[in-house]
Order: structure tokens, then C-alpha cells, then sequence
């Protein structure tokens, strides 16, 4: 005795395998993303000043922070890890050339 399946009995039966699957693939999904922009996103393992040279002038030159401090600021925002690391040799006489020169 041979017993065969509509179209549609068979559809109603592999329907929760299949949205259990379609489910299952969207969960994959999203933590394999979260884990990407978990290992992938350095900026909050990395203590950062928040402020680039330009913001520091900014404010040093709005008066909201002194000589002194805009000095100290400057050099923590230089020896920031963001900011050390291999200079090439091109960069390196480009800055070595920028200071001979006087100021126009």
C-alpha cells in the first residue's frame, strides 16, 4: 500500500520546519553581525581625548582654555596611541621641511 501526499498536505507539513529554519538563519544573522561590530569597533578599547588639534586650537583661541593647558592638552592628544605609531620617511622630511620654512 502506497500512500502519497497532495502538494498541499506536504506543504502543511514542512511549513514549521521551514519557518523554524527561516528563524534560526535570522538569529545566525544577527550575532554574527554583533560579534563583526563587536571585533571590528576599537574605539571602546582605546582611551580617546575626544578632541582633535584643530577642536584644541578652537578653544584656546575662543579663550575657553589657557596657554598651559592647551600645551598639556596638545601633548597627551600626541602621545595618544591613536596618534603614535610608523612614520614614513616621505611624512617625516614633509614635517622637517614645513618647520625650516619661516613664516610668511
Amino acid at each position: 500500500m502506497r500512500i502519497t501526499l497532495a502538494t498541499s498536505d506536504l506543504f502543511i507539513q514542512l511549513a514549521p520546519w521551514l519557518g523554524g529554519l527561516v528563524v534560526v538563519a535570522v538569529i545566525g544573522g544577527v550575532i554574527m553581525l554583533a560579534a563583526r561590530n563587536y571585533l571590528t569597533n576599537n574605539s571602546s578599547d582605546k582611551t580617546s581625548l575626544g578632541f582633535t588639534l584643530a577642536d584644541l586650537r578652537e578653544l584656546k583661541k575662543s579663550g575657553e582654555i589657557d596657554q598651559a593647558e592647551y600645551e598639556r592638552l596638545k601633548s597627551a592628544l600626541m602621545n595618544s596611541p591613536e596618534m603614535t605609531g610608523p612614520i614614513s620617511s616621505t611624512s617625516a622630511a614633509q614635517s622637517n621641511n614645513k618647520k625650516a620654512k619661516p613664516p610668511v
